[in-house]
């Protein structure tokens, strides 16, 4: 494949050392919103795809250097799940998921996650997150390649 595969770390942000320190310490006051490390010595493109009040949107791209957070959502997040969408600098696909969202080549925001092609958009696989109550979380990607658990 000639890519490292990545593993993906979930942990809300109060458990999380160093980088999630980092990243909230960087945001000020404790806030509602999902964060994304990179605890690894690639580059990653990311997007996201969640609830937005008014039904699921997906958003992208952000480019997160190695050892480098960015806080990707920053209003409270409504319901319990992310889904997440990363690539390396080679368009490869980071995380496995099966959650089909919209993304674009460029910066993008697209709501909905119906007909990506006849909207003239492409059909992704995002990974789901699942961040249960909690008012802020970080994700972690490394590249460890072992599965979280192990």
């Amino acid at each position: 494949m000639g890519w490292r595969a990545f593993h993906r770390r979930i942990v809300p942000a109060a458990a999380c050392g160093g980088l999630a320190a980092a990243a909230l310490a960087w945001g000020g006051p404790a806030r509602a919103g999902f964060s994304v490390c990179n605890d690894s010595f690639d580059v990653l493109n990311l997007a996201v795809a969640y609830d937005a009040g008014a039904g699921f949107v997906s958003e992208g791209w952000w480019t997160i250097a190695p050892n480098r957070c960015v806080a990707v959502i920053r209003d409270r997040i409504l319901s319990r799940y992310v889904y997440v969408f990363a690539t390396d600098v080679f368009n490869q696909a980071l995380l496995a998921g099966d959650a089909a969202f919209c993304v674009a080549d460029d910066r993008f925001r697209i709501p909905g996650a119906d007909e990506c092609w006849a909207r003239g958009h492409v059909a992704a696989e995002f990974a789901e997150v699942d961040i249960g109550e909690a008012g802020h979380w970080t994700l972690v990607l490394d590249g460890s390649g072992t599965p979280p658990g192990d």
